[in-house]
């Protein structure tokens, strides 16, 4: 299957930030150590972080859009800085069928409505309290 193309020069890197969990494999910590030049125990705790005993994830730093973000976003250009090297996780985005990138498209949507870029909203999710979730009490 052919990897989907698309641009994303001009997103604000929605994909960098709201994944805090960004799982990286042993092959992308080999992948990390050559790019750094560095020992792959080195790259690994220098770049990485537990998730779980099982697994490791990206680590993360402030963003000034999003409050973090993957620790390879470059925080000007918005775009990854560290492209060839990128884990399997990001090589794989987009996953979905038609190779958009839903984030880009519902920025370019809301700048079309907004009339402009200056206008285009940050969206934090929040996890509601247990009471609120009507898909547990059935809005009662």
């Amino acid at each position: 299957m052919a990897t989907p193309t698309f641009n994303c020069l001009e997103c604000i890197g929605y994909c960098c930030a709201i994944y805090e969990r960004v799982k990286v494999t042993q092959k992308d910590v080999r992948r990390l150590a050559r790019h750094f030049q560095m020992s792959e125990a080195e790259a690994k705790e220098r770049f990485t972080t537990e998730w779980s005993p099982r697994e490791r994830i990206l680590r993360r730093t402030p963003d000034p859009i999003f409050g973090a973000s993957c620790i390879f976003q470059d925080p000007v250009k918005r775009l990854c800085s560290i492209y060839e090297a990128r884990p399997e996780t990001c090589r794989q985005w987009p996953s979905h069928g038609d190779g958009g990138c839903v984030y880009y498209d519902m920025m370019k949507f809301e700048e079309d409505q907004q009339g402009g870029r200056q206008f285009l909203p940050i969206v934090t999710f929040i996890e509601l309290p247990e009471s609120t979730n009507t898909r547990n009490n059935h809005g009662k």
